[in-house]
């Protein structure tokens, strides 16, 4: 099997070397690199990294620039009408956690945190919940919680799948710590479709100083080659950093450089890319050396789009609706309810204040949703998963 940890040098030596050098482009120089987007060759990490580099100021220097890309973008995946979004719902089955994620509400070290671990009849009745509300791709979440092994993920992705599997489009998700390849394999034989992974950082000494403190977590390579081993197991990936964490450029440029290697490994790339920004949690601010901006993260969505156009990015309730409704491009991942982000939440069994929440989010309701995006021309997809034994699909 290949890993990507057999090239993370090569890469990373190739990212920070890149960005040590690198300037914000000229309005000419950006007109020249969109026009290249357009041929056959894919854009280099160089010239990702110049358009990154119009997201770290926001100045009358750089707003030339940012139009520029922004107009692009939209010209080439946005519509005057048709534009079509995946619907994810996901399902939070346990908030209980060994790990020690200063940024997250599911924190070991959080003690006013409210933990709560869904039963089986509970967790049916979240299933039947979303299903009631016209999902169909269901994303079944859990913390490091030490109760759960292979075993019980079987269990409650065969659960899952049994309720979605004759609906047109269906399919479940898995979003764990990291697993073995026995573990994905299972999972893959019991129907899960994909795992859902954000990498937090791949920047390794910012990995350690934010999860150095956490016994699963900690083993950052091991974390890193996840996606690897789920593949290999026929899985899809949906890949992604948590920006915040580190510079920005260099996460954006490393999931990148990782998504192409997907592709040249296992022959598919990333059914999405994620797009998760730290936000204060609990009303604590994080206080970030690398607080990422508004223009910088919509500049991160940009260049993902640019680099790999055929992925789509998922915008999700950490950010205002506002915010999403801005970036939104056809066959982006979309969520606009989210169970309030903790067990329970959809049928409110355990509580919805931020105190059972892994962060905070803006749920919203569907008719408002439906009418703001039918305004810019975009309709929700809620059953895009490609029949049993194909891949999931990725943009159409």
């Amino acid at each position: 099997m290949s890993l990507f940890s057999s090239v993370y040098r090569e890469r990373n030596a190739e990212v920070r070397a890149t960005l040590d050098s690198v300037r914000c482009p000229s309005p000419k120089r950006v007109e020249e690199i969109l026009a290249h987007s357009e041929s056959s060759a894919p854009l280099s990490l160089a010239d990702l990294a110049e358009l990154l580099q119009i997201g770290t100021t926001a100045s009358a220097d750089s707003d030339a620039q940012f139009d520029l890309l922004r107009a692009h973008t939209r010209r080439l995946w946005r519509a005057p009408s048709g534009n079509s979004l995946r619907y994810v719902s996901p399902i939070y089955v346990s908030s209980y956690c060994v790990d020690a994620c200063p940024y997250c509400n599911f924190s070991a070290r959080r003690l006013d945190t409210a933990r709560y671990r869904l039963s089986l009849a509970e967790l049916d009745r979240e299933i039947a919940s979303v299903l009631a509300r016209d999902a169909r791709v269901v994303e079944l979440v859990y913390a490091t919680d030490p109760e759960y092994d292979t075993d019980l993920l079987v269990r409650d992705v065969s659960r899952a799948v049994r309720a979605v599997e004759n609906l047109q489009g269906g399919g479940v998700l898995l979003c764990t710590e990291y697993l073995s390849s026995h573990a994905y394999e299972a999972l893959a034989d019991a129907g899960l479709r994909g795992i859902v992974q954000w990498d937090e950082t791949l920047d390794e000494q910012a990995y350690a100083r934010w999860h150095s403190a956490s016994p699963r977590k900690a083993d950052f390579h091991t974390r890193m080659d996840n996606h690897d081993r789920a593949l290999a197991a026929g899985l899809e990936v949906a890949s992604g950093a948590l920006f915040g964490l580190a510079d920005f450029r260099y996460d954006a440029l490393m999931q990148v450089a990782r998504a192409r290697y997907f592709a040249e490994a296992y022959g598919r790339s990333p059914f999405v890319m994620g797009t998760a920004r730290l936000k204060p949690i609990g009303g604590r601010e994080l206080h970030l050396e690398t607080t990422v901006s508004d223009r910088a993260h919509e500049t991160a969505l940009m260049v993902y789009k640019l680099a790999l156009p055929q992925v789509g990015r998922w915008l999700q309730t950490r950010e205002t609706f506002e915010m999403n409704l801005r970036n939104l491009l056809d066959g982006d991942v979309f969520t606009y309810s989210c169970g309030d982000v903790q067990p329970g939440g959809y049928t409110q069994i355990n509580t919805t204040s931020v105190a059972g929440a892994q962060f905070g989010v803006n749920e919203l309701e569907r008719d408002y949703v439906d009418r703001e995006l039918a305004t810019q021309g975009f309709h929700i997809d809620y059953g895009w998963i490609s029949p049993a034994k194909a891949r999931v699909l990725a943009v159409r």
